[in-house]
């Protein structure tokens, strides 16, 4: 993220300015979802929409990650490969939800959450998450017990173990 205001350039994953007048500077994470317009509007039909019409010559409906997809890997120099290998083997294109509770992040592979319950339970430096996530649409959010949205974010595996490769990760337990 860019702040023409400042100049600053932001780090969304690092919540910080890396560059500018207020490097060092840090974000409020405040809860958000990615998720299919069906799934949103769905829940919230009482949304509005900011129009595409910003006065900016730019496609708002062009996906931006539609390179990694094509290539089935982030492009040169994006990858996990030239850091120590994970524990947890995921390709690096797998969409995860990650989250960070008390200074400990843990990530949840889309392809995991798919084979589970829509609604599991697990535990953080002993706080209780909820992590909520829709199989159909492929949306993911994750709420303390009481409800309240925490903030998360979906991303490629690739760039959340880049910055945080002490990662837990939600593995699937086999039943004996």
């Amino acid at each position: 993220m860019y702040d023409r205001q400042t100049e600053s350039l932001w780090s969304q994953l690092q919540q910080e300015a890396i560059t500018g007048p207020l490097t060092g500077a840090k974000l409020k994470i405040l809860p958000s979802q990615l998720s299919k317009w069906e799934y949103w509007r769905t829940r919230h039909p009482d949304t509005l929409v900011l129009s595409p019409n910003l006065g900016f010559n730019r496609d708002y409906g062009l996906n931006p990650y539609a390179e990694y997809w094509e290539l089935g890997a982030p492009p040169p120099g994006r990858s996990t490969s030239n850091r120590q290998k994970p524990k947890v083997k995921l390709s690096p294109l797998e969409r995860v939800l990650g989250v960070q509770i008390d200074g400990v992040r843990k990530a949840y592979p889309f392809s995991i959450l798919k084979k589970m319950d829509e609604r599991i339970e697990d535990y953080i430096e002993g706080r209780k998450i909820i992590v909520n996530f829709d199989k159909k649409t492929q949306t993911g959010y994750i709420t303390d017990e009481n409800g309240k949205a925490l903030p998360s974010i979906t991303l490629f595996w690739f760039a959340w173990y880049d910055f945080y490769p002490d990662t837990l990760v939600l593995e699937l337990v086999k039943k004996p």
